[in-house]
Order: C-alpha cells, then sequence, then structure tokens
C-alpha cells in the first residue's frame, strides 16, 4: 500500500481521530470480545495473572498499537508479537488448527473498522484515506496471523518431541523383562501415545541406509524410535492381514532384522 492520501490528512485530524480511537480501545476491545464468545462458544479463553482475558489484552494492545503507529506517520505497523505467538502456541499445544483462530482475527479487524470507519467520518477524513487505512488494518491481519503461526509451528514441534520422548520410553518399556507392576505402567505408558495395547508384537532393528536417511513412512500404530543409531521398530499384531506387506513397501531400500 502507498498510503499518500493517509499522509495528505492534516495533522489535526490525525491527531483527532487517534485520540478518540485509543480512549475507545478497550470498549472496542470488550465488543470484539463478546462477538467471539457468542460466535465462538467452544474458544479457551485463558486468563492472565491479573484474572483478565488474555484475548481482551491482544486485542486491546493490537488495537491501541495499530493508532499509534497511524498517528506517528508509521506505513507498516508492528505487531506486538508476544500476545498473538501465545495464542497460536495454545492452539497448537491443545492440537488444534489456526482456522477458528484466523477467523475470529478477521472477525476483531471487521469490527474494528466499522469503528474506525464512523470516527473517521467524525473527523471529516476523506474517503480515500479511509480506504487506504481499511488496506492497512487488513496488512496488520496477516501480521497478527504470522505471528500466530510462529508460536503454532513452536508448540507444534514441542508436541513432537514430547511424543518421541515417550514413544521412546514406551518401546524400552516393551523391550525389559516384565517387573510387578510393569503392566499397569506400560498401559499409561501406551495410552499417553494413543497406543492401543497388542495381543502380540514383533521387534525389529533397522540399518540406515545412509546417515541422513529420512525416517520411513510405518504406517499408524507401529513404533518407530530414530534416535538410535540403528533404530528399532516396533510391531502390533504383526500378523494382521496385509501388514507385511505394507512394512516391506515402507521399508524399501532398509535392511534389518
Amino acid at each position: 500500500m502507498t498510503p499518500r492520501a493517509w499522509q495528505e490528512v492534516p495533522r489535526s485530524k490525525v491527531e483527532r481521530f487517534s485520540s478518540i480511537a485509543l480512549a475507545e480501545a478497550p470498549e472496542i476491545a470488550q465488543k470484539i470480545l463478546t462477538e467471539i464468545r457468542q460466535d465462538y462458544p467452544y474458544l479457551q479463553l485463558v486468563e492472565d495473572e491479573s484474572g483478565e482475558p488474555m484475548a481482551l489484552v491482544g486485542i486491546r494492545r493490537a488495537i491501541e498499537g495499530f493508532v499509534r503507529h497511524l498517528a506517528s506517520g508509521a506505513a507498516h505497523p508492528r505487531v506486538p508479537p508476544e500476545v498473538f505467538q501465545e495464542f497460536g502456541r495454545g492452539e497448537g499445544l491443545h492440537g488444534r488448527s489456526l482456522d477458528s483462530l484466523q477467523a475470529v482475527y478477521r472477525l476483531g479487524v471487521r469490527l474494528t473498522w466499522r469503528r474506525f470507519a464512523e470516527i473517521g467520518q467524525q473527523v471529516d477524513i476523506a474517503a480515500p484515506a479511509m480506504y487506504e487505512l481499511a488496506e492497512s488494518g487488513f496488512e496488520y491481519l496477516d501480521g497478527l496471523v504470522e505471528q500466530s503461526v510462529l508460536g503454532y509451528a513452536e508448540a507444534a514441534a514441542r508436541r513432537a518431541s514430547e511424543r518421541l520422548r515417550l514413544q521412546r520410553q514406551l518401546i524400552d518399556l516393551l523391550l525389559v523383562e516384565p517387573r510387578g507392576d510393569s503392566a499397569r505402567t506400560l498401559a499409561e505408558r501406551a495410552a499417553r501415545v494413543g497406543w492401543e495395547l497388542p495381543e502380540t508384537i514383533a521387534v525389529g532393528v533397522l540399518m540406515r541406509p545412509a546417515r541422513e536417511a529420512v525416517a520411513p513412512a510405518v504406517g499408524q500404530g507401529i513404533l518407530l524410535e530414530m534416535e538410535s543409531e540403528q533404530p528399532r521398530i516396533v510391531i502390533p499384531d504383526p500378523e494382521t492381514a496385509g501388514r507385511a506387506d505394507t512394512l516391506r513397501r515402507a521399508t524399501a531400500g532398509w535392511s534389518g532384522a
């Protein structure tokens, strides 16, 4: 966006617009949160240390940051990264997609723009400048989404790492001599990775075709631990029809026993 029309708005009008928008930011944020609760009742709203919903804090900061940058003449308002990364992180840690979060952001931008358009009319800012303001708002939305994607990716990586750790512990437990409470411990470990304990298992040790070889796509239900020099594989109910053929295709190029 080339913010030519906005730059031509008299300074006094920009300051008046910013003053009104900043003063109303808490109220706008509260209205947005109310709409979010109505339209997305299943979304979990986490509270900060003061007991205030983090979503409300994030919305308010986003509005205030956007308006302050407009007042300063900055072409590209800076997104407050921490809270929006945290929103994405929360979705990732709970295994949800970012679809609902992005829909919530679009709702917030739409409601904010509705009020900003009214303030623009009140201050008598020309339509071309307000069009540019709307474009800048959607650029800002892209920034919010980008920060949330960063948080989401971090959480997804953390979840994957934790799952691999738990899966490795499960494999270790499957391969040791049973002890007194091992059955209960095994059931608990299996449940944590969503693995249904089978009647029988087969265990294999793989030889890497190359040091940086990509893990074979062995399919759901088969445990694979790639951190060892010789990766270990645990196949539940190996006599299941078609399982041997699936494994043979998945491990093409690999050797082992």
